[in-house]
């Protein structure tokens, strides 16, 4: 069976990494086998800059083991990879609109991770970050929360939006709470935690609590699914 090609962004990492989840997310990678990627710009982002700060250097080096340890392979940039980022950010960079003036709405990093997807023939994509999915996913939606956070009409590019959209046609995209949600329905929470709905639900918030993009109410419909 061919692995799966996935690109993960920092958020994600960080999160698995500060929450103290990154067993969990081994033997969901390797249960999977996923082949995962990592740009080397995000890889500098999450480890080697902060890895000299005694406040994040912690959790810099679990996700620096996880590179050594060839969870996650760290891909250096490339033309094709450096044109096609600058591609991904002129679309989006250039589709939401505020008083006629585009939004910027991608960082280079994000950028990069979704260039990796496309010049790596990826089909999934870990990530955190609420903007980049909903520009993929649900670009109305989103337009409905940059109005009521700017308290301004947004205009759009429709062609930009349905450019940007088709380059990623079919690709999954996973948030770190969905990784551990799959990882607990696979059983797989043993090298880390018991396999209980208390310790699904702490870890599902704590991914919350660390940035993942994730409600309680969504949370709160999983777990009551799960106590089914």
């Amino acid at each position: 069976m061919e692995n799966i090609k996935a690109v993960i962004d920092s958020g994600t990492m960080i999160t698995l990494s500060t929450t103290c989840l990154m067993n969990v997310f081994r033997e969901f990678v390797k249960h999977n086998q996923i082949d995962l990627m990592v740009p080397s710009d995000v890889a500098r982002e999450s480890v080697w800059r902060p890895i000299n700060n005694m406040r994040f250097s912690l959790n810099a080096s679990r996700i620096k083991y996880a590179f050594t340890d060839v969870l996650i392979n760290v891909v250096k940039s490339t033309p094709d990879i450096d044109r096609e980022k600058q591609k991904i950010l002129a679309l989006a960079n250039n589709s939401f609109f505020v008083n006629g003036k585009p939004l910027a709405l991608l960082q280079l990093g994000e950028a990069e991770a979704l260039a990796l997807v496309t010049t790596n023939g990826a089909r999934a994509l870990f990530i955190d970050e609420r903007t980049t999915r909903s520009l993929i996913e649900n670009p109305l939606r989103l337009k409905e929360v940059l109005e009521k956070r700017q308290d301004q009409r947004i205009s759009l590019n429709q062609q930009n939006i349905d450019a940007f959209r088709e380059m990623f046609s079919g690709l999954k995209i996973f948030r770190s709470v969905d990784i551990i949600a799959f990882a607990f329905e696979q059983n797989l929470f043993d090298h880390e935690l018991d396999h209980t709905t208390l310790e699904l639900e702490a870890a599902l918030y704590a991914t919350k609590f660390s940035g993942c993009a994730v409600s309680e109410k969504e949370i709160d419909e999983y777990m009551a699914l799960v106590r089914k």
